[in-house]
């Protein structure tokens, strides 16, 4: 069985070997992205350092920046998501993983403001939209809280994620406010709808 540890160093060097492809991402609407994930293994080999600058400009004007030389490892994903997508730095969100981790780390803007950004980053970096919306909905309820209004903790389990995920697929069109505001009740009171309806 491959260790969680082991499953990220895989991961981390499919990144690697495909940071100096990533074009910059310009998606229209999400904001864009300035400069390209450079980094360096540390001999642990399972957390690098970035070389250079990277940051993601949003649609509003706001500069997330992850600066070098700091250290990444993809902790502020949780592995909850890996089965869903993969690991936290594969795909079109790897970009979003780089500003998402470093925000995460250093903790200086709110919890909630710094999970919006990584699925406004995600988009820009060209992920569909209902796949973003799950994305989002990993790190909201399982992510990294900070600060005094961490709120609570309303899902635990992967099975809790994947009701989530049934739920935003079922309904393409939620918003993050509604993803936010799912409770265990919501979810039940869905699941029971889709068992009348024989989905």
């Amino acid at each position: 069985m491959t260790s969680p540890r082991h499953f990220r160093l895989v991961v981390l060097i499919t990144a690697i070997a495909s940071a100096s492809a990533a074009p910059l991402s310009d998606v229209s609407g999400w904001g864009h992205f300035v400069g390209r994930v450079r980094t360096e293994w540390h001999d642990d080999g399972r957390t690098m350092h970035l070389l250079d600058n990277f940051a993601y400009v949003d649609n509003a004007g706001s500069t997330w920046t992850a600066p070098k030389p700091h250290k990444i490892d993809g902790a502020s994903i949780p592995p909850v998501f890996w089965s869903f997508i993969g690991g936290p730095f594969e795909g079109k969100y790897r970009n979003a993983s780089v500003v998402h981790d470093y925000e995460c780390d250093v903790k200086l803007r709110p919890w909630r403001a710094v999970h919006r950004m990584f699925y406004n980053a995600s988009r820009c970096g060209g992920v569909e939209e209902t796949k973003a919306k799950a994305m989002y909905a990993a790190v909201y309820h399982f992510g990294p809280r900070w600060g005094t209004h961490k709120g609570p903790r309303l899902f635990k389990t992967d099975e809790d994620f994947k009701r989530i995920r049934d739920y935003i697929e079922s309904n393409p069109d939620v918003t993050l406010e509604e993803i936010e505001n799912l409770d265990q009740a919501r979810l039940t009171d869905f699941e029971r709808k889709k068992h009348r309806q024989g989905l």
